[in-house]
């Protein structure tokens, strides 16, 4: 074997070595940061903390994420996404599927990203109050969900819809019945279990929507 052949393959086996250990560090840091935000919150969580649980230095903490809020915002993206990979995925569950089933499905999305999500959304509502950054980051990520919710609603014909309900109005309707706040106020408050979350979203969605 030559040497010109040698050193290629040395610096791939050490660029994907390379690329693993990023990886793991910033998956360590993610789990630190779900862990610290949920005891310490967003404005009493450190770096110095964060690097600390992680088990790495602040350094690396910045060269893995360039900042605390950009860890939240890992964060946040790791659990809304869950077992989708992409918004295209989410949106592909609702292929083929009749008006109610539509809205029993999105009742059911919502449910699983709620469950899994609620520290984010806790988070990310109360760091938007001190945090200008955040806040924009926060009115991104709900602008996200609409356009989402938009393209599943889009999919159900105008006769389907109650008498003077638009396709915009029936998105926008969505959207706030489905909302973190919903699930902050019902669940989280008021103390609903999931299942019943669920079949709240479900009823007021068809009500509000479908004739």
């Amino acid at each position: 074997m030559t040497t010109e052949e040698t050193v290629p393959n040395t610096t791939s086996r050490q660029k994907k070595v390379g690329n693993a250990l990023r990886r793991e560090t910033r998956d360590r840091l993610l789990q630190a940061a779900e862990a610290e935000f949920a005891v310490h919150g967003y404005a009493g969580t450190t770096v110095t903390r964060l690097a600390a649980a992680a088990g790495v230095s602040v350094q690396t903490l910045y060269l893995a994420w360039g900042s605390k809020r950009q860890l939240l915002r890992g964060y946040m993206e790791r659990v809304l996404a869950g077992p989708a990979d992409s918004p295209e995925d989410a949106a592909g569950r609702f292929d083929d599927m009749s008006p109610p089933e539509r809205l029993e499905e999105l009742a059911n999305l919502v449910a699983e990203i709620a469950d899994r999500a609620a520290l984010g959304w806790s988070l990310y509502r109360d760091a938007a109050a001190v945090d200008a950054e955040i806040a924009d980051d926060w009115n991104e990520l709900q602008l996200l969900r609409h356009r989402l919710i938009s393209r599943i609603i889009a999919e159900i014909p105008a006769t389907a819809l109650n008498d003077g309900l638009t396709g915009k109005a029936a998105a926008d309707t969505a959207w706030t019945i489905v909302s973190p706040d919903s699930y902050d106020l019902l669940v989280r408050r008021l103390g609903y279990p999931l299942d019943d979350f669920r079949d709240w979203m479900k009823r007021t969605l068809n009500a509000a929507i479908l004739r």
